[in-house]
């Protein structure tokens, strides 16, 4: 019983005062408890229940009423008392559950809900907050469960999607999950919100064990290897390649041997099986968007070089030839539009095919040429990375997180989770439902942490980058997001100034350290936020990341050059050989499965790496209140056990000794919000 009604569309008559007209008392709480008039309306339903009405829905939505304003346990009491009218009405069981969840009595929020599904197992939003319950208990395979069934229940369900969303990377496969896995993987690769590198690791557990059985035949492609069949003819094998880049070895061994033998393939048999194109075109794909990594032999090169030159000069072969073309060169390099239009689009792959290698590059290409430009960028470090990222923009990806509107929230909700600090205070613009902050994403790369923004409700976003091309391609995500709220910018951070307005929040993750002097960096965007207002931060952790740095040294000692063919071979050294020195490099960084994303892990102009002695100083010169690191609850209840007086869990000195111990804490970053005082 959610709120408002009656038994029957009246108000249930007391069997003490049969003569008193609840109706019309109920009628009117209702108008007022509609109308915004809650104290009025609390009053009526108070006066209900003095006079001894028996009607459950008096006491709900008095519940409602308590709930909204804060007092939890009145709010409990009225719907226990509830219950004492309708012992069998699902929904009140449900309310007590989402309450008691709200406080972070799990166990309670549990009963009281499984006690809901006895009473109506079909009902979508119970199954929904049962999911809810166990993954706040830390129970994925179970909540992943619920959560099925609450979409399966009710396919309309967003709200059940977006808590799949959040289990994603969570999913590990096993006897008891195992169905509801292969649902969740189906209903996410179907998702165009969703950044599907969160489902990098299901992709590997639900198809290694055919990648596996399939690289133990030699060749792969022969009609007696059913393993590389079965991935061939699995829709959901093909659509991934074209979704996300599989950081996992075996996976990139497998890929980079098949697109050899289908390239040897066409050499010796001038074509593919008609029945292999689809997933040589989702190859092909899969290789334009890890940018070309796979290492390559001289002796492929002579043959696409061979293929290409072919091609062109018999253009009633070029179609058949271009998903192989495409698995070594983009399509946008060497094939005219008048030659891809005339390329058959008969399926999902073909039709990632095209899009990914040519249509979106040819949109990005018209952006570019109408992208504003503002003050020459001079800083020398700072056009030695816009170098960098014109000739790969990073990082590539298909999707992004994007909210629906309907799940937006004001700023401050967002800000409140992921800070540690009690009672954060906000200024109106953070946390009014009706109010429009002003935000702005420094760096912001190809639009990912734009498109994350979508869940600032009412949110004015700037956004700014040194790359023409980057912006392009961030323009380009924005317009298939459909986010009319965004301005983009050419800009380099150092130049600040040059910015109209003043913000409430400022989002720089990844950025500063990649600045010649990340302090001048940081007090350029601190004179642009506004008094009151929040600054989120990602930077580098010295200690989590000496596995990079030994590389990056290695790389140097080596004069190993950031060409995509100086980048190829020393992933290939890393590979190949079991005792290098930087094998766990590959095992625990996702960032060396593309391109771009390996040179900006091991290659890059310029790099500047914190502690958490030297992160305090920065903060303190720019005045700015660290209000703890965006971490996991485990690892946030770890360093609690440690550091007991530390609730609000701010001290970084105390952090330097716990990561100290605990060097991978900063695997990816140190992230964290910081308070700009009034």
């Amino acid at each position: 019983m959610a709120g408002f009604g009656g038994e029957d569309g009246k108000a249930g008559k007391s069997t003490k005062k049969p003569q008193l007209n609840f109706q019309k008392w109920f009628n009117q709480a209702i108008y007022s408890h509609k109308t915004g008039r809650l104290r009025e309306a609390e009053a009526i339903y108070k006066k209900m229940i003095t006079a001894g009405t028996s009607d459950p829905a008096v006491f709900c939505n008095l519940g409602i009423l308590c709930k909204n304003s804060g007092r939890i346990n009145e709010a409990l009491e009225y719907y226990e008392q509830a219950l004492e009218f309708e012992p069998e009405d699902p929904q009140i069981y449900s309310n007590i559950g989402n309450l008691h969840r709200g406080t972070g009595n799990l166990d309670q929020a549990l009963k009281f809900t499984l006690k809901s599904l006895d009473l109506d197992h079909e009902s979508s939003t119970v199954q929904m907050n049962l999911g809810s319950i166990y993954r706040d208990l830390g129970k994925t395979d179970e909540a992943l469960t619920a959560t099925i069934k609450a979409i399966e229940c009710d396919e309309g369900n967003i709200e059940a999607l977006q808590n799949l969303k959040s289990l994603a990377s969570d999913i590990e496969v096993n006897a008891f999950n195992r169905d509801s896995a292969n649902k969740a993987y189906e209903k996410l690769l179907n998702c165009d919100d969703f950044s599907h590198r969160k489902i990098g690791q299901l992709f590997v557990q639900v198809h290694l064990d055919d990648i596996q059985a399939a690289v133990g035949s030699n060749p792969i492609i022969s009609d007696q290897n059913q393993a590389f069949h079965r991935l061939a003819s699995d829709w959901r094998f093909r659509t991934a390649l074209t979704l996300l880049i599989p950081t996992h070895k075996e996976t990139e061994e497998f890929l980079t041997r098949l697109r050899k033998e289908f390239l040897a393939h066409i050499k010796n048999h001038s074509s593919t099986p008609p029945e292999l194109k689809p997933l040589l075109e989702a190859l092909a794909t899969q290789c334009f968007l890890n940018e070309y990594v796979y290492w390559q032999s001289d002796e492929e090169r002579q043959w696409i070089d061979d293929l290409i030159k072919h091609a062109k000069k018999v253009k009633e072969e070029f179609n058949q030839y271009l998903p192989m073309i495409g698995c070594y060169r983009p399509l946008h390099s060497i094939a005219t539009k008048e030659a891809i239009n005339s390329y058959p689009v008969n399926s999902d792959e073909s039709k990632a095919f095209v899009n990914t290698q040519f249509n979106e590059i040819e949109t990005e290409q018209g952006i570019k040429a109408r992208l504003g430009h503002s003050k020459k960028i001079t800083n020398e470090v700072s056009l030695d990375v816009q170098q960098m990222y014109e000739e790969n923009p990073y990082p590539r990806y298909k999707h992004a997180d994007h909210t629906h509107p309907l799940f937006a929230k004001p700023t401050a909700e967002f800000i409140s989770l992921e800070t540690t600090i009690k009672n954060p205070s906000f200024c109106n613009e953070l946390s009014t439902p009706n109010s429009s902050p002003k935000i702005l994403i420094a760096g912001c790369g190809t639009g990912n942490q734009i498109i994350n923004a979508s869940r600032y409700k009412n949110a004015q976003i700037t956004a700014i980058d040194i790359s023409t091309n980057s912006l392009a391609y961030a323009a380009r995500k924005i317009q298939e997001t459909n986010m009319r709220n965004v301005r983009l910018q050419q800009l380099d951070i150092l130049d600040a100034n040059q910015l109209q307005d003043i913000y409430d929040v400022i989002e720089c993750s990844g950025v500063l350290h990649h600045m010649q002097n990340p302090a001048k960096g940081l007090a350029a965007l601190n004179s642009k936020l506004k008094p009151g207002g929040y600054f989120k931060i990602g930077l580098y952790s010295k200690l989590a990341r000496q596995k990079v740095s030994a590389a990056r040294k290695l790389i140097k000692n080596l004069g190993i050059q950031s060409t995509p063919e100086g980048i190829r071979n020393f992933r290939k050294q890393v590979f190949d050989d079991d005792q290098h020195e930087l094998k766990d490099l590959s095992e625990l960084a996702s960032d060396f499965y593309s391109l771009s994303e390996c040179r900006d892990l091991c290659f890059h102009v310029q790099e500047h790496q914190f502690t958490t002695e030297t992160l305090e100083k920065l903060l303190e010169a720019e005045r700015l209140t660290f209000c703890g690191f965006m971490l996991p609850k485990s690892i946030k209840a770890a360093y609690q056990h440690c550091f007991p007086e530390d609730s609000n869990g701010t001290s970084l000195s105390n952090w330097g000794e716990f990561e100290s111990n605990n060097p991978s804490t900063f695997q990816s970053m140190y992230q964290f919000w910081a308070y700009k005082p009034l």
